[in-house]
């Protein structure tokens, strides 16, 4: 079993493995990449579906227990790989230089992974198509977020710039073994080709959103007095009226497209 640091949950009710397999929409063109396969349920199910699967494991042991209950497959490929340090452009690209017409990837994510990993995959040069993850069920609330929700973040933010994330079901803690103290749920994001808005400096970008978050029920007006690295507040005022939003609303009510307007004010 895998180590407990590692916070795995393994999935054990199979009725879920077909409602991911179905969010995927996975045809004998695609290739599958698969985070921490685990025990292999999930990675079975992707074999019957998927022209080639690469599973990325990092527990050596449970890698090794992988190749001995699938057997001989030609379209699957074990990697030792931690997926927190792989170059995603450079695996994407490689696969579909090898002919498959789309990359998607599949996956019951560890819990302590679930954003960072999502985030890393998304922001990537050469990113997967689409992404049918099972994570824990608030961060899959955060990533479907509307403004002025309480889930509504920084990382909702990140999440619908760069994909389209969908909602597909709630997984609740009985169906994984061991059982998690919270519930999960099956989301699912497609890759946009460009971002939802354009921004001269995504970087920038983001730094100005999660600066204003982490005052997010503050107003405009109060929250802008607290960022360091951005122009005077007589420039924040000008900008706030050139883009027509009122200085009392606060961060959380702002869509991203609001905030890519008030962005290039403040910078252009």
């Amino acid at each position: 079993m895998k180590k407990p640091k590692l916070g795995q949950h393994f999935l054990a009710d199979y009725s879920y493995v077909l409602k991911a397999i179905q969010a995927a929409e996975i045809d004998e063109q695609d290739a599958i990449i698969e985070v921490g396969p685990g025990k292999g349920v999930l990675t079975k199910a992707l074999l019957k579906k998927a022209r080639h699967v690469i599973a990325l494991e990092l527990d050596e042991r449970l890698a090794n227990r992988l190749h001995e209950k699938l057997g001989h497959n030609d379209n699957l490929e074990i990697r030792l790989n931690d997926a927190r340090y792989v170059d995603w452009s450079e695996i994407n690209t490689e696969l579909l230089q090898k002919g498959y017409q789309r990359v998607k990837l599949v996956a019951n994510l560890p819990y302590y992974l679930a954003s960072q990993m999502v985030i890393h995959v998304l922001a990537a040069k050469q990113s997967c198509n689409r992404i049918v993850v099972m994570v824990q069920d608030e961060v899959a609330k955060r990533m479907c977020a509307k403004p002025g929700t309480k889930e509504y973040s920084s990382f909702s933010i990140a999440v619908q710039y760069y994909g389209i994330p969908k909602y597909i079901t709630k997984v609740p803690a009985g169906a994984f073994n061991p059982q998690p103290r919270v519930s999960s749920a099956i989301i699912r994001i497609d890759h946009r080709e460009q971002p939802l808005v354009q921004v001269s400096d995504p970087n920038k970008f983001f730094f100005l959103v999660q600066a204003m978050f982490m005052h997010r029920r503050k107003t405009l007006r109060k929250c802008m007095q607290g960022i360091k690295n951005v122009p005077r507040q007589s420039e924040w005022e000008i900008a706030l009226k050139g883009v027509s939003i009122d200085s009392q609303r606060r961060p959380e009510t702002l869509s991203i497209q609001e905030i890519a307007r008030l962005f290039t004010a403040i910078y252009s």
